[in-house]
Formats: C-alpha cells, sequence, structure tokens
C-alpha cells in the first residue's frame, strides 16, 4: 500500500512530478482524500495531527495543485466529478483571501506552528488582501467583523497580529455580501450550481423554476434546526441516520454533499418548502447581488424567523454558496 502522498513527496518533488512533467500521479480516493485532509488541517477542526503548511501560502497552493493534478483510480462517478469541481474552483479568486472567515484558524494551529511562523502568516495575510483590493477583489463586511472578532480575541504575541487588525479597522469591504460582486462571481457561482445541484441552466431559468416549486409549497415553514457556520446548512436538516458520504472538500466537512443529500430524500421531503426559500435567497445573495436586508425580508416574508435565525442563515447561506442546491435535482422528480 502506497504511503501518506505528503508524507513520500516533498514540496520540490510534488513540483516536479506535477509540474515539470506531463506525467500525472494516478492515487486512490482514500490516498487523495487522507493527503488533502493533512493537507487543509489549519482549515478543519482542530486535531492531533501536524500542520503541513499554513493556509493559501504558495506553498499550501503548489501542493494543493499537485493534488488536484492526480489522476483518480476510483469507479465512483461522483468522486470524479467532485475532484473536476475542486480544480475548476482553482480558477477563481479565493486564493486572494487567505483566511476564510467562518474557519477559526488560529484556535485550529494553536500549539502546532510556532510564534514566528504565525505572526509571519498573520503579515502574509495582510499583503494579500492588499493585493487583491488591487484587483477589486474584497471581504464583504460579514467576513471583515468576523475576521476582526477572531483578532480581538486571540492572545497571540505578534506585531503583525495588531498590524492586520488595524488594517481590517480601516477597510472598506464590498457592499454586497454574494459572489456577484467579485471578478467572474456569476461564473464562479454558476459553476457551484453545476456541481452542487447538477444544474446546466441559468440561475434566470432556476428562479423561474423556483416559483413554481413556490406554488407547490407555499406553507409556512417554521426552522426546527438553528443554522450554524460549521456546515452547508443543507447538511444540519438531514438525521443522523442519514449516513454522510466521504468526500475531497475541506469547505464541506470532507463530505460529498451532492451524493450524501441524494441518499436522504426522505428529510428534503419534509423541508420542502425551507428548502425553497433557502434556494431563492442563495440565488439572491450570490446572483442577483442582495444586499443583507433583502435577504432578511426575503426569508421573513416566508418563515417565522428571530433575529438570530435569519442572521445565521444568511451567513450559512454566504459561506456557503448554492450548497442548498444539492436538493435541487429531488425537486424535479414527478
Amino acid at each position: 500500500m502506497k504511503k501518506h502522498l505528503l508524507i513520500c513527496f516533498t514540496l520540490a518533488t510534488l513540483i516536479f512530478l506535477f509540474g515539470c512533467t506531463e506525467q500525472k500521479q494516478t492515487v486512490s480516493y482514500q490516498e487523495l482524500r487522507t493527503s488533502l485532509l493533512s493537507l487543509n488541517n489549519g482549515l478543519s477542526k482542530p486535531s492531533d495531527d501536524e500542520i503541513s503548511v499554513l493556509p493559501f501560502t504558495e506553498a499550501y497552493l503548489q501542493l494543493r495543485h499537485a493534488l488536484l493534478s492526480s489522476e483518480l483510480n476510483e469507479p465512483d462517478v461522483m468522486a470524479h466529478k467532485e475532484l473536476d469541481y475542486l480544480r475548476i474552483q482553482e480558477r477563481y479568486p479565493e486564493r486572494y483571501l487567505p483566511w476564510p472567515a467562518y474557519i477559526s484558524v488560529l484556535e485550529n494551529v494553536k500549539n502546532k506552528v510556532s510564534s514566528n511562523e504565525l505572526g509571519k502568516w498573520l503579515a502574509f495575510v495582510e499583503v494579500k488582501l492588499k493585493e487583491a483590493d488591487e484587483s477589486n477583489i474584497r471581504l464583504n463586511r460579514l467576513e471583515r467583523d468576523t475576521l476582526m472578532l477572531q483578532l480581538e480575541s486571540s492572545d497571540i504575541d505578534a506585531p503583525s497580529r495588531s498590524a492586520l487588525l488595524a488594517y481590517l479597522s480601516n477597510y472598506k469591504p464590498r457592499a454586497m455580501l454574494g459572489l456577484h460582486q467579485l471578478p467572474n462571481g456569476k461564473e464562479w457561482y454558476q459553476s457551484k450550481l453545476n456541481f452542487y445541484g447538477a444544474i446546466q441552466d441559468s440561475p434566470t431559468k432556476v428562479l423561474a423554476m423556483l416559483s413554481k416549486f413556490d406554488d407547490q409549497n407555499s406553507k409556512a415553514s417554521v426552522l426546527k434546526v438553528m443554522p450554524d457556520t460549521q456546515q452547508p446548512y443543507i447538511l444540519e436538516l438531514l438525521p443522523a441516520n442519514c449516513q454522510r458520504i466521504a468526500g475531497l472538500n475541506w469547505r464541506d466537512g470532507f463530505i460529498n454533499v451532492p451524493s450524501t443529500v441524494a441518499k436522504c430524500t426522505k428529510a428534503i421531503e419534509q423541508h420542502k418548502a425551507l428548502i425553497v426559500t433557502l434556494m431563492a435567497v442563495d440565488l439572491g445573495i450570490h446572483y442577483q447581488g442582495w444586499s443583507q436586508k433583502q435577504a432578511f425580508v426575503a426569508l421573513n416574508s416566508k418563515l417565522a424567523l428571530n433575529e438570530q435565525q435569519a442572521q445565521q442563515l444568511i451567513a450559512n447561506l454566504v459561506y456557503f454558496p448554492a450548497t442548498i442546491f444539492a436538493a435541487y435535482p429531488h425537486f424535479l422528480k414527478p
């Protein structure tokens, strides 16, 4: 059995094998998943595993690209679709936003990297945000405020922490919450609709279809499951006995969301009215460029929510674009 890819190859070897030759490494699904888990330790829940590299540094991006360039020795079609999806995501500007706001990176890497190394990473984050700003790539207000809270509550003694906090204090976030306002944002969102919802139609056509679903499921929906920002809300709606199918994407907690939802259609049926509403709001935020206020109004017109529930639902949709559409194929069935 092959050893762990990140142990077998040094960074230089990976770059040579995958970047300097046309030959691709063939790996099993489990090998690739294990390697991606290790690479993304800083972006996952705290564990005892070592931190290979810090998120979105040049070393991280090179290793990720090398892994995603692998040929997958796996018969499952959805595993290949997920790998293709992750390759497509490399085209878009997330690398300029190296600290995903909903991830407690500082807590995840605490006591696993030196203070000096962590200080350098915080300085790197500031540099990348400045580079992003020059390309019209900016955090939204929700992301900016969440990062500031994490920095304020941290006890890291590094000048770069104070510098980043000062920079964010004077930072001008983009006006809207969704992908719509980022360069190639609509195309980025479409790629997510394609993967999570198996949707080839334009978002405009999807909106028209949602209006039909809404007519069929017009009863008011009560929120029984409190949303958070740790996983896509569609997964929170699934009961514990619904099997979570292993995935390759750290953003989804290494769960293949479409495959998982496809096996839990009874749960989807129970939440139809809620899911249709969330799909419409997801499109509003990420495709139509809704403000937070517009999202609030749309949610409250269909759901009985308190302010905290509405805020957390919106945050979940912002951080996990299009994942709610994993239920969409179920709605198309007769």
